[in-house]
């Protein structure tokens, strides 16, 4: 079958199948519209809504259990003596929990204020906190008030509880959380949800629209706004009521119309695209066949051959543009190969230069206040400085021996300790085996920064212990130190990190150290773990894996 014919009856085909696709299209609509709107109540995130709701007063509980059991913070509200600095320790925790911004205020037996972040001069708020007061003295279990804002149109969600010292109750806290907060966070972006109280007074939506004319929903399945059906799904809880609106879907009309159209439109191409078919196909078969000849060519890896030019209409442009570029792919094949060839040498330079300036400026520091009592330990810090700069920016050394490299480390070392004196000890320690290993050079020198930097924070005294050895045909280095302010989400991220071999996040450092190894040793493995009281950094790696050395 030769190419008009073929292209004639693939066309036709093709027209026929389209035809049988809109008319099952056309007879599905109505069953799918059915079926969609027939089960829309099954569709709605209710119980998710709900267990956001229960979760988020859980923590808010969980933080005033937390309140009443720490001592020194009720004898602080006893005293009517509670700082900024107070508050901010014990809630530093729970701002970031419960991911909502909330205003937090304390008030005494009287309701008089003890600690404010907002203000509230208007009358109607005593009579809200006096209502609170109330509901905790009679030990009410509803945690949570509406309070509405007539200034700015909106309203804020209460939570609170009584603080009690030795069991006696010597006021209370609150929790204050405006509706707009307290809708982003509880509700779907999917749907209209509406939470309210025992009393139909909204706490949470995201749709305000919606309730524009009025709450009449609750007594309906289907509510009608601006022109739209809804379907109403409700929970109904001891103290509040969540419903779902749910647009009811109306296609059958616009499919009927899209698809009338459709089928004209489809009748009509198929009765004047025959002729032009037929006329395509011979003006072009020619042209088209001569281009399939040459593309065999080339596909079977002739790249030097050129598509004949000698065609008409687009088809001579399409052979030129071809042509052009198989040029530029030749090119650029040739140049590729001679990047990949230094691509390496330029990864290994840019990983090698990322050295602290901070440790540069603050041992030029150490330098211009020694030189004033202490000119012999000067001279040699900065020799030992010179040669940790001269060691780490020549461009002939690449990697270096683990004896060499902790030669250099062991310097860097003592230029810290020249500067803390016995507050910094430290120890070094290489086993025979691994005296001769290629490592990149001053690899883990980020790792003994970190170990000096955060360890001081910690203590008043930071020790390090650098291992490296061979175990089970694997070379290990690790570098232990007394540090305990890393947490464990840290270590997780990092580790998180090391085993995906990607960085989202700013541990810069230690994700240039893993990189550095792995260019000579594709098979590195960095894990951050805790020792005891401290935190140990261990890079792994096979010897008989090295590469690009």
């Amino acid at each position: 079958m030769n190419f008009q014919t073929k292209l004639r009856k693939e066309f036709m085909d093709f027209s026929i199948k389209l035809i049988f696709v809109v008319a099952f299209l056309f007879a599905s609509v109505t069953v799918i519209v059915n079926l969609v709107n027939s089960n829309l109540n099954k569709n709605h995130n209710l119980a998710s809504v709900n267990q956001s709701f229960l979760n988020l007063c859980d923590k808010i509980d969980l933080q005033i259990i937390a309140h009443n059991s720490d001592n020194e913070y009720l004898q602080a509200i006893q005293d009517n003596h509670v700082s900024s600095r107070l508050v901010s320790s014990t809630n530093y925790s729970f701002s970031r929990m419960i991911n909502v911004r909330y205003s937090y205020n304390i008030y005494d037996l009287n309701s008089n204020p003890i600690y404010q972040e907002t203000y509230h001069l208007l009358p109607r708020y005593t009579i809200y906190l006096n209502i609170i007061n109330e509901r905790i003295r009679n030990d009410s279990p509803i945690k949570y008030i509406l309070y509405p804002s007539m200034k700015n149109n909106t309203a804020s969600l209460i939570f609170y509880d009584g603080l009690y010292k030795d069991t006696n109750l010597i006021g209370f806290e609150t929790y204050s959380i405006d509706i707009n907060d307290l809708s982003y966070a509880l509700l779907p972006p999917t749907g209209d949800y509406i939470i309210t109280d025992r009393f139909d007074s909204i706490i949470a939506t995201n749709n305000y629209k919606v309730l524009e004319k009025s709450l009449s929903f609750k007594y309906t399945k289907n509510y009608k706004v601006d022109g739209k059906n809804y379907h109403v799904t409700r929970s109904e809880k001891d103290f509040y009521t969540i419903y779902c609106l749910e647009k009811n879907i109306s296609l059958q009309k616009s499919y009927l119309l899209v698809f009338s159209v459709l089928l004209v439109i489809l009748v009509i191409v198929v009765a004047f695209s025959s002729n032009s078919v037929k006329k395509i196909a011979k003006m072009n078969a020619q042209s088209f066949e001569s281009i399939i000849a040459d593309t065999n060519i080339i596909s079977v890896g002739e790249l030097g051959h050129k598509i004949n030019e000698n065609l008409d209409g687009d088809f001579k442009s399409l052979a030129i543009n071809i042509n052009k570029m198989l040029d530029k792919l030749n090119s650029e094949i040739k140049i590729n190969k001679e990047l990949s060839e230094t691509n390496v040498i330029f990864e290994k330079r840019k990983l090698d230069a990322q050295f602290n300036p901070h440790f540069l400026y603050n041992s030029l520091e150490t330098i211009r206040y020694s030189m004033m009592y202490d000119a012999e330990g000067t001279e040699k810090y900065i020799l030992d400085l010179n040669a940790i700069l001269r060691y780490s920016i020549s461009n002939d050394i690449n990697y270096s021996s683990v004896e060499d490299d902790l030669t250099y480390i062991n310097k860097y070392l003592e230029l810290y300790k020249y500067r803390f004196a016995d507050k910094l000890t430290y120890s070094i320690t290489t086993s025979d085996s691994m005296k001769d290993v290629l490592i990149p050079k001053l690899a883990i020198q980020p790792f003994v920064s970190n170990s000096i930097k955060y360890g001081f924070s910690d203590s008043l005294s930071v020790h390090i212990n650098i291992t490296a050895e061979i175990l089970d045909n694997r070379c290990y280095i690790r570098v232990r130190d007394n540090r305990v302010s890393i947490t464990d989400e840290i270590i997780k991220e990092i580790n998180e990190i090391c085993k995906n071999k990607k960085n989202p996040t700013n541990h810069i450092g230690v994700h240039n150290v893993l990189r550095r190894f792995m260019i000579l040793y594709p098979d590195t493995e960095l894990r951050v773990k805790r020792d005891g009281a401290g935190t140990v950094f261990e890079i792994s790696f096979k010897k008989e894996a090295a590469k690009n050395v």
